[in-house]
């Protein structure tokens, strides 16, 4: 099993019914290449982590390079494991919403949207890779 994870930030033409409609899309794409991931949307920044075969990986993430939807995407970490972190979803989703909610609350939402998956039972590096730019996104301005 192969995970890629990688941030973006949105330009700002793109907005949150656009990226909806975008997920929808990538939702079905993914359902029907194995993929599956999560993506996370706050104050403009995207981060996301895609699970699935090498190639459709690669292939996946070469088409997401390419769309002006989104700049100065960054790799932050690609791994091979023994399994997935959100194996039901083709792509779990959350806008955690403006920057003014309190810490408290972005950990309550971090902490109930990720318990649904496989995340905090595995052991495995990318856990807590990923897990430090969920914090790094969602506490910066």
């Amino acid at each position: 099993m192969h995970s890629l994870v990688y941030r973006s930030v949105a330009d700002e033409s793109f907005v949150l019914p656009d990226i909806y409609s975008m997920l929808s899309h990538a939702r079905d794409f993914n359902a029907k290449n194995g993929i599956t991931g999560c993506l996370l949307y706050h104050n403009t920044k995207f981060l996301q982590l895609l699970e699935g075969e090498e190639k459709k990986i690669k292939a996946l993430f070469q088409k997401i390079s390419k769309d002006n939807r989104h700049h100065h995407i960054e790799v932050i970490e690609k791994r091979v494991l023994d399994g997935r972190m959100f194996n039901n979803w083709s792509m779990a989703f959350h806008d955690y919403g403006q920057n003014g909610q309190s810490a408290f609350v972005k950990m309550g939402q971090i902490d109930s949207f990720l318990n649904a998956s496989n995340a905090f039972h595995q052991k495995n590096p990318l856990v807590l890779s990923f897990f430090s730019q969920v914090k790094e996104i969602l506490f910066s301005n």
